[in-house]
């Protein structure tokens, strides 16, 4: 049988059953006010700036429509309540071009969705336009971008610049370029029809999550700087790393309806069906896995708290990173049940979880 039947084969396989997702509330239920579900004082305000962003774009009337009933600004409210007016338009913005950027290779009507050569030019022009703005690659005069969404990153690019030093501009740089290579890897083994095992998924799925770039953009929203010491020590690495599986995780089990009804078979459930041949076997090791990096979480962070015990600035900016972690994390979950890119609210039972036919 060949890769592309491969492929064929697993999606008609999981194609018809039943899923359930449970509630995954409960896992978070000790971060208390997260899970309150605070959101930013801005939201009215934002949901207006975010409308006038996307109209700003050449969207057909059907993907603008599709984009605003997204909430964009409910995600960015959620993800950085705390976050001021002027910071919080910027992640929004930061936001809606992820999103755009995004969907041009992964969505099945994206431009680029079946275009590698084109993909690659689109990726390449991407990352040279996000280090010029940024600052860490030189101008070229010669250089600029005609696709609108590369150009859009301009007023992110700028407004980080203004906020961050060079080693803060760097890290977000060299985290787009991670979301880059991760992205080609992805659409390559796709194009080529091959079903990834889970090893290989999660090698380009933690940069293809976009999630270690909003870690890159958390010290903007909260108008700091931490100690390079801090940012670069083992602990924090791993508090980067299982954010980044907790969003993925749950970003995978959210989107599960969306992305089999569009035919796609890269995420943790399929993937882990294709060694299970069960379903709800595959979801509950997904959950599973959820629960185990959340507490990978908790203690690399109560470590690096430990640690700086000393030093009462340190200490009290850590608590602040963490707290927009948690933020990050419980936020992603409580726009995606809300958000209508998922269609999930009607589905919810009264325990909290939902359950659907794949495929429909």
């Amino acid at each position: 049988m060949s890769e592309v039947n491969s492929r064929e084969a697993l999606f008609m396989k999981i194609k018809g059953q039943t899923a359930r997702i449970p509630n995954l509330m409960p896992i978070f239920v000790d971060w208390k006010r997260p899970s309150r579900g605070i959101v930013s004082a801005h939201l009215k305000l934002l949901r207006e700036k975010v409308n006038q962003r996307l109209r700003s774009f050449n969207f057909s009337k059907a993907k603008q429509q599709q984009l605003e009933a997204a909430d964009f600004a409910l995600f960015t409210g959620l993800w950085w309540p705390d976050a001021s007016l002027p910071r919080l338009e910027t992640l929004a913005y930061l936001v809606i071009w992820l999103f755009t950027w995004d969907d041009e290779i992964d969505e099945p009507t994206g431009s680029y969705s079946e275009d590698f050569e084109g993909a690659q030019t689109y990726r390449n022009h991407t990352l040279r336009f996000v280090g010029i703005c940024l600052g860490v690659l030189p101008v070229d005069t010669n250089f600029y971008p005609r696709n609108q969404l590369i150009q859009s990153f301009d007023i992110i690019g700028y407004s980080l610049r203004s906020s961050y030093d060079m080693n803060q501009c760097q890290r977000f740089y060299d985290e787009v370029a991670r979301f880059m290579a991760a992205s080609e890897v992805e659409q390559a083994g796709r194009l080529k029809g091959q079903v990834f095992t889970l090893e290989e998924y999660w090698a380009f799925r933690m940069g293809t999550s976009a999630v270690y770039i909003s870690s890159a953009a958390s010290e903007y929203s909260m108008s700091l700087q931490l100690p390079l010491e801090v940012m670069r020590c083992d602990s924090m690495r791993v508090v980067w790393d299982e954010v980044n599986v907790i969003i993925s995780i749950t970003n995978d089990l959210l989107s599960l309806r969306k992305e089999i009804k569009h035919g796609c078979i890269d995420s943790i459930v399929p993937l882990t069906f294709a060694s299970t041949n069960s379903i709800q076997e595959a979801i509950s090791e997904a959950v599973s896995a959820l629960r185990v990096s959340k507490n990978r979480f908790d203690k690399a962070a109560n470590s690096l708290l430990v640690a700086n015990l000393d030093n009462r600035e340190w200490y009290e900016q850590i608590q602040r990173f963490m707290a927009v972690q948690r933020s990050n994390s419980v936020g992603n979950l409580l726009w995606s049940l809300k958000t209508q890119r998922y269609n999930i609210p009607k589905l919810v039972d009264n325990d909290g979880g939902y359950t659907f036919e794949l495929g429909t």
